[in-house]
């Protein structure tokens, strides 16, 4: 629960830098879009890292969301960097904005968990 709590916080503040430099680059700061880009693979990276979290959390008898919308979250995220890459400009600002929600919502959902049984160390 301790790596998918971390994981997830690093997320949400990276997807937050994400919002910052996308907003530089409207701004006209280019250099704003080259980390921009570079920092949406990191996303994609840290989703990855986040859904096999919660694939080990599940396994250990965590929640099932953990596994679910982490798995939506990655996908949603490789469609964004599409997006952006093909200049889709109104769908990616759309998507963004929903993947920042989601984000919120699973690291609050991460801190407010129990961590199961199995993980503590307790009996099934």
């Amino acid at each position: 629960m301790v790596v998918y709590r971390a994981l997830a916080t690093l997320l949400f503040v990276m997807s937050l830098v994400q919002v910052g430099l996308g907003a530089g680059y409207v701004d006209g700061d280019w250099e704003s879009m080259n980390m921009h880009t570079i920092n949406a693979r990191v996303l994609v990276a840290l989703a990855l890292l986040t859904l096999l979290s919660g694939t080990w959390l599940r396994w250990q008898g965590g929640p099932v969301r953990a596994v679910i919308v982490n798995a939506v979250l990655l996908l949603a995220m490789i469609a964004q960097m599409v997006l952006g890459m093909e200049r889709v400009v109104a769908v990616h600002v759309t998507l963004g904005v929903i993947i920042f929600a989601a984000v919120v919502v699973m690291v609050m959902r991460a801190w407010t968990a129990d961590v199961p049984a199995r993980a503590r160390g307790e009996a099934s």
